[in-house]
């Protein structure tokens, strides 16, 4: 089969159209694309605040609930989207039904972008941070891989869970970066309180909350010693909120060995 030459000509110059016009459309359709996504994020990240940012930072980067800058939960845009909209209850996470579609794909933008965008920059060596780690003596209260004392929280996949800046924070201000643990039913979460208590003999305890009810608490002293008190029995008990019983290192850690501490800590669980 050929073509007739008058007839090659037309079809050369009708598929020369059609190219150009399709490059054309897909330059416009790319251009629109991405500055209708800019404005998505940017109205995302407003309800983000608004609705998000108490838990999760206002970077994304965790704090009462877990960093955003590596999804580990949702793997695509519609399990995103209905964990924003049904929320983790185990978790405590809240569902959120009041946000319509548009606002939905909106949010859902602003949480891709944040895995996208530089958090503090991680310019440590994670394998002498790992020697800080060791020198600073953490792993008597953290475990990282089944090693370590468990009076704090789990440090085993923290990097998968927190971003570079909030890890920084828990380092030297640890009272800032309260981790939450286990729910306590009735009473919200355990954010490894300290808790000093008082006995009607002059007995004096001091340690992290593990569990309470209307009747009784129960204590973890730094020596991992548990305690259970009745509170008809006790003469004082202290909940300390807003502290943390973990030491303040920055006088400890600083400059060069924070940003390996920070580097190693960030690598534990995966995160990048």
């Amino acid at each position: 089969f050929t073509l007739r030459p008058h007839r090659y000509k037309l079809a050369r110059t009708m598929s020369s159209r059609l190219m150009t016009t399709a490059l054309i459309f897909l330059f416009s359709s790319a251009f629109t694309s991405q500055a209708q996504t800019a404005a998505d994020v940017s109205k995302g990240r407003q309800l983000f605040l608004g609705m998000c940012s108490r838990c999760h930072g206002a970077q994304g980067g965790g704090g009462e609930g877990p960093s955003l800058t590596k999804l580990t939960r949702a793997h695509n845009d519609e399990e995103l989207r209905a964990i924003i909209s049904n929320g983790i209850p185990e978790r405590g996470m809240p569902r959120i039904r009041r946000f319509t579609d548009a606002e939905l794909r909106q949010m859902i933008g602003f949480v891709h972008s944040l895995s996208q965008a530089s958090s503090v920059a991680n310019t440590g060596k994670p394998e002498n941070g790992k020697a800080v780690y060791q020198k600073l003596g953490c792993g008597s209260c953290h475990i990282v891989v089944g090693e370590g004392g468990d009076f704090g929280p789990e440090l085993t996949n923290i990097g998968a869970r927190r971003a570079p800046d909030y890890l920084r924070q828990a380092i030297i201000d640890p009272a800032a970066a309260l981790p939450r643990g286990a729910t306590i039913p009735g009473r919200g979460f355990n954010e490894f309180l300290p808790v000093h208590v008082v006995t009607r003999d002059g007995h004096e305890v001091t340690g992290i909350r593990l569990n309470e009810d209307s009747f009784t608490i129960q204590i973890r002293d730094t020596g991992n010693k548990l305690y259970s008190f009745r509170k008809a029995d006790v003469r004082q008990l202290d909940k300390q909120f807003g502290k943390s019983l973990m030491p303040d290192y920055k006088a400890r850690a600083a400059g060069p060995d924070l940003d390996d501490l920070v580097a190693y800590l960030s690598g534990l669980g995966g995160a990048k």
